[in-house]
């Protein structure tokens, strides 16, 4: 009797709850349209490291600096869904322009969700007496909101436990001040709260992005040469090609000097890591990465 009472609990017990990463790949799947590789979704190395960051209770900010074809935004979403399924709270996502976050809307995030059956339906309304619109939409717990910089009267109505910035240096001053920090004042009632800003940089001199990863833990991908094993970062001052001829460009580790043919790369890649170089930081992740590190065709 004892152990037929012990088995049935057992299997009342709701299975472990997976690290951020794990879910997306077994829960995500991205259409077509929106990468080549459609299906369950495969991250590599560098997204799982900015992932895990995004889900860390004990990191408060995540910045990162960032090109196009990272999969950002794939992350972003993630980050989206996950918080849907399983902690809601309130989610507020800030955009330059009203059409970056239609954009955003629809070609992103109604696009994965409609593909992930775990979140198919998942901002439909269920009972929320038709209040829900494209840039506003209510869930079982939480809400997710989208404002655009140029509005930011509309910040003054949400407040929110969860921020996700996107494109912060496109993002221009207003009459009541910067957005990025108009929308930070937003989260201030949540102890647990979660601010994330990502940003392909503009102007050095006024960028906010590389502001806020200079007060970061600063990390940056490296990964090995083949050659000498060294560990270092893929940057463009590294690459290198015959004179006239672009098409023959390979890396050159700074360590040992080798020209590694693109052929390595995804292996390089795979076996890379996040290393923090401002370790004294805590709470605020910094996370540094260039499309050169995507193991895919015209990267």
């Amino acid at each position: 009797l004892a152990e037929i009472r012990r088995n049935a609990m057992l299997a009342l017990k709701p299975p472990p709850r997976l690290a951020f990463p794990d879910w997306m790949e077994k829960e995500l799947r991205l259409p077509a349209g929106i990468t080549a590789l459609p299906g369950s979704i495969r991250l590599y190395p560098f997204q799982r490291g900015i992932a895990d960051a995004m889900a860390d209770p004990l990191i408060e900010r995540v910045t990162v600096i960032k090109s196009a074809r990272v999969g950002y935004s794939s992350l972003l979403v993630g980050l989206i869904g996950s918080h849907i399924v399983n902690e809601p709270a309130p989610i507020l996502c800030l955009l330059p322009r009203e059409d970056d976050c239609r954009k955003f809307v629809v070609n992103s995030v109604e696009r994965i969700f409609e593909a992930s059956p775990i979140l198919a339906g998942a901002l439909a309304g269920g009972g929320d007496g038709g209040r829900n619109t494209l840039m506003s939409r209510l869930f079982a717990g939480g809400s997710l909101n989208f404002v655009a910089a140029r509005s930011p009267a509309n910040l003054r109505a949400h407040n929110t436990r969860i921020l996700i910035v996107d494109e912060a240096d496109a993002m221009e001053k207003t009459r009541e001040g910067w957005p990025v920090p108009l929308a930070e004042k937003r989260t201030l009632q949540f102890p647990d709260r979660k601010i994330i800003v990502g940003s392909t940089p503009t102007d050095v001199e006024t960028s906010y992005v590389l502001s806020a990863y200079g007060r970061s833990d600063k990390r940056v991908f490296e990964v090995p040469c083949p050659e000498c094993g060294d560990f270092n970062e893929i940057r463009w001052r590294d690459i290198r090609w015959p004179e006239g001829e672009p098409a023959k460009a390979a890396w050159c580790c700074p360590g040992c000097g080798s020209v590694v043919d693109e052929r390595h790369k995804p292996a390089m890649v795979s076996a890379g890591r996040w290393r923090i170089t401002a370790p004294q930081i805590k709470g605020h992740a910094g996370f540094r990465i260039n499309s050169l590190v995507m193991p895919l065709a015209n990267t």
